[in-house]
């Protein structure tokens, strides 16, 4: 008997939980469309499947615990309505029978999640799929890259401006070239442009005839070199066919990856990011060091929301489905307000990534635990 009532709630939950999807995903797909079709659909007809697969990956992060917590409230307040939930009492069926089956299933589909959000890394768009036009790279205080136009899909730039500093933020050389070409293997390579050096506490940088290599001359003497340093003026300036040899070799790579948006990037893309962008500790990497942190939290969420919803749903039987629909209404929109603002405090950096993307759940758990003492 037991087990037949166990089943049969865990049958109306799951049956809530798919209509709650369906309804959902139907709801955000048309608005998607009406608004802006290349949302869905970012390549068009070709692989038209495959673009609505990832896109609804992406709403599994907040669509999942809305589900759960609909699905958690709407079956046990009908159960509660319809007498069901009486006569499992009745049959001296605890309702924690009932609890560890459902938390056992929202556990479940909180694993599932994440696996489904992992494996959406291996689709990783290449980095021909990446829309760019001009591009700009930092590299900490030694470095500013600028390319009007780029192609990620060859590695190369045209009508490129490359500034170089020295320790007190001194020029030591700028490239001005019509054509920049990166290699793993062989670095930066220029053509058709025009070399400036100036003298720092390194020396003058110079190119060799063939443009191979950099080499630096150093003063004759200390006045000389503290009076040449002094100085604004280049005091090198010629114009080459082809440049290599450089003392650096930024990968442009990490850089391409800034173009998505960190809510669009799964967690091993993050990981890549951060793992491989030469500015860790950069104000670029908030966002998406904060995504991470909201993507941990996919799995937990859904489990969060289903405990919330069975506490609110058994809490007394005065709560009828309106109720409990309005409640957790306004509910939804207290845990959005404060992810915007917990949002907001992370990416100013301050709160700590983990803690701005717990903050809402914290929240909202313990104005669940203060409805239910009410209710009681």
């Amino acid at each position: 008997m037991a087990k037949t009532i166990i089943i049969y709630l865990a049958r109306e939950w799951l049956t809530w939980f798919l209509g709650c999807v369906l309804f959902l995903v139907g709801t955000i797909f048309l608005f998607s469309l009406v608004e802006d079709i290349e949302q869905v659909f970012p390549r068009g007809s070709e692989d038209w499947y495959q673009d609505l697969w990832y896109w609804l990956i992406s709403y599994l992060p907040w669509l999942l615990p809305i589900c759960c917590l609909g699905a958690s409230l709407f079956s046990l307040s009908f159960a509660r309505k319809r007498g069901e939930w009486t006569a499992m009492l009745a049959n001296g069926i605890s309702p924690w029978q009932t609890f560890v089956v459902l938390g056992f299933i929202g556990f479940l589909i909180g694993w599932g999640s994440d696996w489904l959000m992992n494996a959406s890394a291996s689709r990783n768009m290449g980095l021909s799929d990446i829309k760019v036009r001009s591009l700009k790279m930092q590299v900490g205080k030694d470095r500013l890259w600028y390319f009007r136009s780029f192609d990620p899909a060859t590695l190369s730039g045209a009508d490129l401006q490359l500034f170089c500093y020295g320790e007190q933020g001194e020029d030591v050389m700028r490239i001005r070239s019509n054509k920049a070409s990166w290699s793993k293997e062989k670095g930066w390579s220029f053509e058709q442009g025009r070399f400036l050096g100036f003298y720092s506490s390194l020396g003058l940088p110079v190119i060799d005839q063939d443009g191979q290599s950099i080499d630096w001359e150093k003063p004759s003497n200390k006045e000389a070199g503290h009076y040449l340093h002094d100085t604004k003026s280049p005091g090198m300036s010629r114009s080459f066919e082809k440049l290599s040899g450089l003392p650096f070799s930024d990968d442009p790579t990490p850089y391409l990856w800034l173009q998505k948006r960190a809510k669009d990037m799964s967690v091993h893309e993050i990981d890549r990011l951060l793992t491989r962008f030469p500015n860790p500790d950069s104000h670029e990497m908030v966002p998406y060091q904060l995504r991470k942190a909201q993507l941990w939290w996919n799995g937990p969420a859904c489990f969060v929301a289903l405990l919330i919803g069975l506490g609110m749903a058994s809490a007394g039987s005065s709560s009828t489905p309106g109720k409990l629909a309005g409640v957790s209404l306004v509910g939804a929109l207290l845990f959005y307000l404060i992810r915007t603002l917990s949002d907001s405090l992370g990416e100013q950096q301050i709160l700590s990534p983990l803690s701005s993307a717990s903050l809402p759940y914290i929240l909202i758990l313990l104005g669940t635990l203060i409805f239910i003492k009410i209710q009681k």
